[in-house]
Protein backbone atom coordinates (compact mmCIF):
# COMPACT_ATOMS: atom_id res chain seq x y z
CA UNK A 1 0.00 0.00 0.00
CA UNK A 2 1.19 3.40 -0.87
CA UNK A 3 2.26 5.59 2.12
CA UNK A 4 2.91 9.31 1.75
CA UNK A 5 6.38 10.47 2.78
CA UNK A 6 6.78 11.58 6.37
CA UNK A 7 7.10 15.30 6.91
CA UNK A 8 9.01 16.76 9.79
CA UNK A 9 7.37 19.09 12.29
CA UNK A 10 8.01 22.79 11.75
CA UNK A 11 11.19 23.92 13.45
CA UNK A 12 10.98 26.12 16.56
CA UNK A 13 12.54 29.52 15.91
CA UNK A 14 13.33 30.15 19.62
CA UNK A 15 17.03 29.61 20.52
CA UNK A 16 16.12 27.83 23.78
CA UNK A 17 13.31 25.57 24.82
CA UNK A 18 10.97 26.87 27.51
CA UNK A 19 12.48 24.47 30.04
CA UNK A 20 16.06 25.55 29.30
CA UNK A 21 15.15 29.21 29.40
CA UNK A 22 13.43 28.67 32.77
CA UNK A 23 16.56 27.13 34.32
CA UNK A 24 18.85 29.84 32.93
CA UNK A 25 16.66 32.62 34.32
CA UNK A 26 16.32 30.82 37.68
CA UNK A 27 20.08 30.39 38.00
CA UNK A 28 20.60 34.07 37.12
CA UNK A 29 18.12 35.14 39.80
CA UNK A 30 19.74 32.89 42.43
CA UNK A 31 23.22 34.20 41.52
CA UNK A 32 22.01 37.80 41.79
CA UNK A 33 20.41 37.13 45.20
CA UNK A 34 23.58 35.42 46.41
CA UNK A 35 25.74 38.36 45.41
CA UNK A 36 23.32 40.80 47.06
CA UNK A 37 23.32 38.85 50.35
CA UNK A 38 27.12 38.56 50.27
CA UNK A 39 27.50 42.28 49.62
CA UNK A 40 25.28 43.16 52.58
CA UNK A 41 26.69 40.79 55.18
CA UNK A 42 30.33 40.46 54.14
CA UNK A 43 32.39 43.43 55.31
CA UNK A 44 35.53 44.84 53.80
CA UNK A 45 38.42 43.06 55.48
CA UNK A 46 40.62 46.11 55.10
CA UNK A 47 38.46 47.94 57.67
CA UNK A 48 37.67 44.97 59.91
CA UNK A 49 41.35 44.15 60.39
CA UNK A 50 42.63 47.70 60.84
CA UNK A 51 44.64 48.10 64.03
CA UNK A 52 45.68 51.73 63.57
CA UNK A 53 44.62 55.00 65.15
CA UNK A 54 41.64 55.58 62.86
CA UNK A 55 37.86 55.53 63.19
CA UNK A 56 37.56 52.09 61.54
CA UNK A 57 39.89 50.44 64.04
CA UNK A 58 38.39 48.42 66.89
CA UNK A 59 41.81 47.91 68.46
CA UNK A 60 42.82 49.37 71.82
CA UNK A 61 44.10 52.57 70.20
CA UNK A 62 41.35 52.79 67.55
CA UNK A 63 38.36 55.13 67.58
CA UNK A 64 35.54 52.89 66.26
CA UNK A 65 34.05 52.67 69.76
CA UNK A 66 33.90 56.48 70.01
CA UNK A 67 32.13 56.63 66.65
CA UNK A 68 29.50 54.17 67.89
CA UNK A 69 29.14 56.14 71.13
CA UNK A 70 28.47 59.35 69.21
CA UNK A 71 25.99 57.55 66.94
CA UNK A 72 24.08 56.44 70.02
CA UNK A 73 23.93 60.11 71.08
CA UNK A 74 22.06 60.90 67.85
CA UNK A 75 24.89 62.31 65.72
CA UNK A 76 25.03 61.51 62.02
CA UNK A 77 28.55 60.13 61.53
CA UNK A 78 30.29 60.24 58.15
CA UNK A 79 33.70 58.56 57.75
CA UNK A 80 34.88 60.33 54.62
CA UNK A 81 37.20 58.50 52.21
CA UNK A 82 36.78 60.75 49.19
CA UNK A 83 36.40 64.46 48.46
CA UNK A 84 36.00 65.55 52.08
CA UNK A 85 36.32 69.17 50.99
CA UNK A 86 32.95 69.17 49.19
CA UNK A 87 31.18 67.72 52.24
CA UNK A 88 32.16 70.59 54.55
CA UNK A 89 29.72 73.32 55.54
CA UNK A 90 28.56 75.23 58.60
CA UNK A 91 26.14 72.43 59.55
CA UNK A 92 28.86 69.78 59.73
CA UNK A 93 31.79 69.47 62.14
CA UNK A 94 35.11 68.03 60.94
CA UNK A 95 37.24 65.72 63.11
CA UNK A 96 40.88 65.06 62.15
CA UNK A 97 42.03 62.17 64.35
CA UNK A 98 45.76 61.89 64.90
CA UNK A 99 47.19 63.28 61.63
CA UNK A 100 50.93 62.61 61.34
CA UNK A 101 53.81 64.10 59.35
CA UNK A 102 53.70 66.37 56.29
CA UNK A 103 50.54 64.70 54.88
CA UNK A 104 48.76 65.41 58.16
CA UNK A 105 49.84 69.05 58.20
CA UNK A 106 48.81 69.47 54.56
CA UNK A 107 45.41 67.94 55.31
CA UNK A 108 44.83 70.47 58.10
CA UNK A 109 45.73 73.38 55.79
CA UNK A 110 43.46 72.06 53.03
CA UNK A 111 40.36 71.60 55.22
CA UNK A 112 40.58 74.42 57.77
CA UNK A 113 38.11 77.36 57.71
CA UNK A 114 35.21 75.47 56.07
CA UNK A 115 33.62 73.75 59.09
CA UNK A 116 34.12 73.72 62.86
CA UNK A 117 37.21 71.54 63.27
CA UNK A 118 38.64 69.29 65.98
CA UNK A 119 42.29 68.25 65.64
CA UNK A 120 43.34 65.32 67.84
CA UNK A 121 47.12 65.15 68.23
CA UNK A 122 48.90 61.81 67.68
CA UNK A 123 50.53 60.00 70.60
CA UNK A 124 51.31 56.34 69.90
CA UNK A 125 52.74 54.21 67.11
CA UNK A 126 51.44 50.65 66.89
CA UNK A 127 52.17 47.40 65.08
CA UNK A 128 49.55 44.76 64.15
CA UNK A 129 49.28 41.50 66.08
CA UNK A 130 50.89 38.66 64.08
CA UNK A 131 48.05 36.19 64.76
CA UNK A 132 44.94 38.22 65.70
CA UNK A 133 43.49 40.45 62.99
CA UNK A 134 42.41 43.85 64.23
CA UNK A 135 44.56 43.65 67.37
CA UNK A 136 47.74 45.56 68.09
CA UNK A 137 50.87 43.52 68.72
CA UNK A 138 53.08 46.36 69.91
CA UNK A 139 52.85 50.03 70.78
CA UNK A 140 55.15 52.80 71.93
CA UNK A 141 54.92 56.52 72.52
CA UNK A 142 55.86 58.81 69.66
CA UNK A 143 58.54 61.42 70.36
CA UNK A 144 56.92 64.57 71.74
CA UNK A 145 58.18 66.51 68.72
CA UNK A 146 55.82 64.51 66.44
CA UNK A 147 52.54 65.81 67.95
CA UNK A 148 54.24 69.15 68.62
CA UNK A 149 54.92 69.62 64.89
CA UNK A 150 51.23 69.05 64.17
CA UNK A 151 50.22 71.46 66.93
CA UNK A 152 52.60 74.15 65.67
CA UNK A 153 50.82 74.02 62.34
CA UNK A 154 47.94 75.70 64.20
CA UNK A 155 49.73 77.36 67.12
CA UNK A 156 53.17 78.83 66.51
CA UNK A 157 54.15 78.74 70.19
CA UNK A 158 52.78 75.23 70.88
CA UNK A 159 54.76 72.94 73.18
CA UNK A 160 53.73 69.34 73.86
CA UNK A 161 54.62 68.01 77.31
CA UNK A 162 54.16 64.74 79.21
CA UNK A 163 54.24 65.40 82.97
CA UNK A 164 55.93 62.79 85.16
CA UNK A 165 53.41 63.14 87.97
CA UNK A 166 49.68 62.55 87.59
CA UNK A 167 47.90 65.94 87.65
CA UNK A 168 45.27 66.36 90.34
CA UNK A 169 43.92 69.89 90.02
CA UNK A 170 41.87 69.71 86.84
CA UNK A 171 40.13 72.88 85.68
CA UNK A 172 36.91 72.65 83.64
CA UNK A 173 33.21 73.50 83.77
CA UNK A 174 32.00 69.92 84.09
CA UNK A 175 31.28 67.94 87.21
CA UNK A 176 33.83 68.42 89.96
CA UNK A 177 34.37 64.65 90.12
CA UNK A 178 34.90 64.33 86.35
CA UNK A 179 38.65 63.72 86.12
CA UNK A 180 40.36 62.27 83.01
CA UNK A 181 42.06 58.93 83.66
CA UNK A 182 44.95 58.71 81.18
CA UNK A 183 48.34 57.00 81.36
CA UNK A 184 51.39 58.91 80.06
CA UNK A 185 49.24 62.04 79.89
CA UNK A 186 50.05 64.33 76.96
CA UNK A 187 49.28 68.05 77.29
CA UNK A 188 49.87 71.17 75.22
CA UNK A 189 51.05 74.62 76.30
CA UNK A 190 50.26 77.69 74.21
CA UNK A 191 49.23 81.28 74.85
CA UNK A 192 47.12 81.11 71.66
CA UNK A 193 44.92 78.30 73.00
CA UNK A 194 42.00 79.03 75.34
CA UNK A 195 41.81 76.17 77.89
CA UNK A 196 38.57 74.23 78.32
CA UNK A 197 39.97 71.18 80.12
CA UNK A 198 43.37 71.86 81.69
CA UNK A 199 45.70 71.48 84.65
CA UNK A 200 48.46 73.66 85.96
CA UNK A 201 50.88 71.81 83.66
CA UNK A 202 49.04 72.33 80.38
CA UNK A 203 45.87 71.99 78.32
CA UNK A 204 44.09 68.75 77.40
CA UNK A 205 41.29 70.36 75.38
CA UNK A 206 41.20 73.95 74.17
CA UNK A 207 39.99 76.34 71.49
CA UNK A 208 42.14 78.53 69.24
CA UNK A 209 41.85 82.19 70.20
CA UNK A 210 42.69 83.48 66.72
CA UNK A 211 40.65 81.18 64.48
CA UNK A 212 39.68 82.01 60.91
CA UNK A 213 36.23 81.76 59.39
CA UNK A 214 35.41 78.65 61.47
CA UNK A 215 36.44 77.75 65.05
CA UNK A 216 39.17 75.19 65.71
CA UNK A 217 39.66 73.02 68.81
CA UNK A 218 42.64 70.87 69.80
CA UNK A 219 42.58 67.66 71.89
CA UNK A 220 46.13 66.95 73.01
CA UNK A 221 45.76 63.31 74.15
CA UNK A 222 43.95 60.77 71.92
CA UNK A 223 43.82 58.19 74.72
CA UNK A 224 40.72 60.01 76.00
CA UNK A 225 38.73 58.85 72.93
CA UNK A 226 40.58 55.58 72.20
CA UNK A 227 38.88 52.25 72.85
CA UNK A 228 41.08 51.41 75.84
CA UNK A 229 40.54 54.86 77.35
CA UNK A 230 36.76 55.11 77.04
CA UNK A 231 36.26 52.34 79.59
CA UNK A 232 38.20 54.19 82.29
CA UNK A 233 36.56 56.46 84.85
CA UNK A 234 34.90 59.58 83.44
CA UNK A 235 36.66 59.38 80.08
CA UNK A 236 33.60 58.37 78.04
CA UNK A 237 31.49 61.21 79.46
CA UNK A 238 34.28 63.73 78.89
CA UNK A 239 34.81 62.42 75.34
CA UNK A 240 31.10 62.94 74.63
CA UNK A 241 31.32 66.48 76.01
CA UNK A 242 34.30 67.23 73.75
CA UNK A 243 32.30 66.16 70.68
CA UNK A 244 29.24 68.14 71.80
CA UNK A 245 31.36 71.26 72.31
CA UNK A 246 32.89 71.09 68.83
CA UNK A 247 29.74 70.03 66.97
CA UNK A 248 27.27 72.30 68.75
CA UNK A 249 24.77 73.71 66.25
CA UNK A 250 25.55 71.06 63.63
CA UNK A 251 23.84 67.78 62.77
CA UNK A 252 26.71 65.84 61.16
CA UNK A 253 30.21 64.87 62.28
CA UNK A 254 32.63 64.18 59.44
CA UNK A 255 35.74 62.15 60.26
CA UNK A 256 38.35 62.49 57.53
CA UNK A 257 39.94 59.09 56.86
CA UNK A 258 41.82 60.15 53.73
CA UNK A 259 44.52 61.34 56.13
CA UNK A 260 44.99 57.68 57.20
CA UNK A 261 45.15 56.36 53.64
CA UNK A 262 41.55 55.14 53.40
CA UNK A 263 40.48 56.30 49.95
CA UNK A 264 37.57 55.05 47.89
CA UNK A 265 37.04 57.05 44.71
CA UNK A 266 33.52 56.35 43.46
CA UNK A 267 33.73 54.54 40.12
CA UNK A 268 30.89 52.38 38.87
CA UNK A 269 32.97 51.00 36.01
CA UNK A 270 35.76 49.94 38.36
CA UNK A 271 33.40 48.50 40.97
CA UNK A 272 31.68 46.31 38.38
CA UNK A 273 34.84 44.24 37.96
CA UNK A 274 35.88 44.02 41.62
CA UNK A 275 34.89 41.45 44.20
CA UNK A 276 32.06 40.83 44.98
CA UNK A 277 30.35 42.93 42.26
CA UNK A 278 32.08 41.05 39.43
CA UNK A 279 29.67 38.14 39.99
CA UNK A 280 26.73 40.49 39.61
CA UNK A 281 28.28 41.81 36.38
CA UNK A 282 28.64 38.28 35.01
CA UNK A 283 25.06 37.44 35.98
CA UNK A 284 23.84 40.62 34.30
CA UNK A 285 25.77 39.85 31.12
CA UNK A 286 24.33 36.33 30.98
CA UNK A 287 20.83 37.67 31.48
CA UNK A 288 21.42 40.21 28.70
CA UNK A 289 22.60 37.48 26.36
CA UNK A 290 19.50 35.42 27.05
CA UNK A 291 17.31 38.45 26.49
CA UNK A 292 18.95 39.35 23.19
CA UNK A 293 18.77 35.79 21.90
CA UNK A 294 15.14 35.40 22.89
CA UNK A 295 14.03 38.70 21.39
CA UNK A 296 14.17 40.16 17.91
CA UNK A 297 13.15 43.70 18.75
CA UNK A 298 15.79 46.33 18.26
CA UNK A 299 16.51 49.11 20.65
CA UNK A 300 16.37 52.72 19.54
CA UNK A 301 18.78 55.45 20.52
CA UNK A 302 18.04 57.15 23.86
CA UNK A 303 16.22 60.46 23.88
CA UNK A 304 18.48 63.42 23.92
CA UNK A 305 18.26 65.58 27.00
CA UNK A 306 16.75 68.99 26.45
CA UNK A 307 19.34 71.70 26.66
CA UNK A 308 18.30 74.50 28.95
CA UNK A 309 19.64 78.00 28.78
CA UNK A 310 21.99 78.55 31.71
CA UNK A 311 21.19 81.34 34.10
CA UNK A 312 23.49 84.30 34.59
CA UNK A 313 25.21 82.70 37.56
CA UNK A 314 26.18 79.58 35.60
CA UNK A 315 27.34 81.70 32.66
CA UNK A 316 29.54 83.76 34.97
CA UNK A 317 31.17 80.71 36.55
CA UNK A 318 31.68 78.85 33.24
CA UNK A 319 33.11 81.88 31.44
CA UNK A 320 35.37 82.58 34.39
CA UNK A 321 36.56 78.95 34.27
CA UNK A 322 37.38 79.20 30.54
CA UNK A 323 39.32 82.44 31.00
CA UNK A 324 41.27 81.05 33.95
CA UNK A 325 42.11 77.85 32.11
CA UNK A 326 43.32 79.68 29.00
CA UNK A 327 45.44 82.02 31.09
CA UNK A 328 47.13 79.03 32.82
CA UNK A 329 47.39 81.21 35.91
CA UNK A 330 44.03 80.41 37.42
CA UNK A 331 44.74 81.47 40.98
CA UNK A 332 46.41 84.78 40.06
CA UNK A 333 43.71 85.63 37.54
CA UNK A 334 40.89 84.87 39.98
CA UNK A 335 42.48 87.00 42.71
CA UNK A 336 42.88 89.90 40.26
CA UNK A 337 39.26 89.51 39.11
CA UNK A 338 38.07 89.47 42.75
CA UNK A 339 40.06 92.61 43.59
CA UNK A 340 38.71 94.50 40.55
CA UNK A 341 35.15 93.46 41.31
CA UNK A 342 35.58 94.37 44.98
CA UNK A 343 36.61 97.89 43.94
CA UNK A 344 33.51 98.09 41.77
CA UNK A 345 31.30 96.95 44.65
CA UNK A 346 32.92 99.50 46.96
CA UNK A 347 32.31 102.27 44.40
CA UNK A 348 28.64 101.35 44.05
CA UNK A 349 28.25 101.26 47.82
CA UNK A 350 29.78 104.76 48.01
CA UNK A 351 32.89 103.82 49.95
CA UNK A 352 34.83 106.81 51.32
CA UNK A 353 37.09 108.18 48.59
CA UNK A 354 39.98 108.61 51.02
CA UNK A 355 39.84 104.92 52.02
CA UNK A 356 43.23 103.26 51.58
CA UNK A 357 43.53 100.09 49.52
CA UNK A 358 44.78 98.00 52.43
CA UNK A 359 41.71 98.96 54.49
CA UNK A 360 39.22 98.18 51.76
CA UNK A 361 38.80 94.52 52.78
CA UNK A 362 37.91 95.46 56.36
CA UNK A 363 35.40 98.03 55.10
CA UNK A 364 33.76 95.51 52.76
CA UNK A 365 33.63 92.87 55.52
CA UNK A 366 31.95 95.38 57.82
CA UNK A 367 29.38 96.24 55.15
CA UNK A 368 28.75 92.55 54.55
CA UNK A 369 28.11 91.89 58.25
CA UNK A 370 25.64 94.76 58.34
CA UNK A 371 23.78 93.08 55.49
CA UNK A 372 23.79 89.69 57.23
CA UNK A 373 26.15 88.01 54.74
CA UNK A 374 27.74 84.96 56.37
CA UNK A 375 30.92 84.63 54.29
CA UNK A 376 33.08 87.76 54.05
CA UNK A 377 35.19 88.94 51.12
CA UNK A 378 38.43 88.53 53.07
CA UNK A 379 37.51 84.92 53.96
CA UNK A 380 36.88 83.99 50.31
CA UNK A 381 40.10 85.70 49.21
CA UNK A 382 42.11 83.92 51.90
CA UNK A 383 40.67 80.56 50.82
CA UNK A 384 41.79 81.21 47.24
CA UNK A 385 45.28 82.21 48.38
CA UNK A 386 45.65 78.98 50.39
CA UNK A 387 45.11 76.68 47.42
CA UNK A 388 48.38 74.94 46.59
CA UNK A 389 49.73 74.64 43.08
CA UNK A 390 50.19 70.88 43.50
CA UNK A 391 46.59 70.35 44.68
CA UNK A 392 44.85 67.84 42.38
CA UNK A 393 41.48 69.51 43.03
CA UNK A 394 42.88 73.00 42.35
CA UNK A 395 40.62 73.96 39.42
CA UNK A 396 37.56 72.48 41.11
CA UNK A 397 38.20 74.49 44.27
CA UNK A 398 38.83 77.67 42.31
CA UNK A 399 35.42 77.27 40.67
CA UNK A 400 33.79 76.78 44.07
CA UNK A 401 35.37 79.98 45.38
CA UNK A 402 34.46 81.86 42.18
CA UNK A 403 30.88 80.78 42.81
CA UNK A 404 31.10 81.95 46.43
CA UNK A 405 32.51 85.31 45.31
CA UNK A 406 29.73 85.74 42.75
CA UNK A 407 27.11 85.06 45.46
CA UNK A 408 28.83 87.55 47.79
CA UNK A 409 28.87 90.24 45.07
CA UNK A 410 25.18 89.75 44.26
CA UNK A 411 24.20 89.89 47.92
CA UNK A 412 26.26 93.01 48.54
CA UNK A 413 24.55 94.77 45.61
CA UNK A 414 21.10 93.29 46.35
CA UNK A 415 21.06 91.87 42.83
CA UNK A 416 18.60 88.92 42.60
CA UNK A 417 20.11 87.54 39.39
Amino acid sequence: MYQPPKTSAPANDAPFSNKTLFWIILLGILATLGVAVTSVFQGDGRYETSAGTNSFSKSAVGHAAWVELLKSDGWRMLQSQHNTFDKLNEKAALFLLEPVGPPGRKRINDLIDFSPMLVVLPKRRTGPHPFKAGWIGSQHLLPARTPQTIAQNLLEDAEVIRPDATPKNWQHDFSATAVPDIDDLQLIKSDLLAPIIATGDGILFGKLKLAGAQPVWVLSDPDLIATHGLARGWNAAIAQTVAQTVAEGTDTIIIDEVVHGFTATPSLGKAMFEHPFVYLTIAGLLALMVFLLAQTRRFGAPWRANVEVADSKTVFVENAARILHLAEKEQEALLRLMDDQALEVARKLRAPSELERNRLEAWLDDQGQKRGISVTFSTIRRRVQRIREDDDSRQHRLLIHANQFYTWRQEMLNDPK
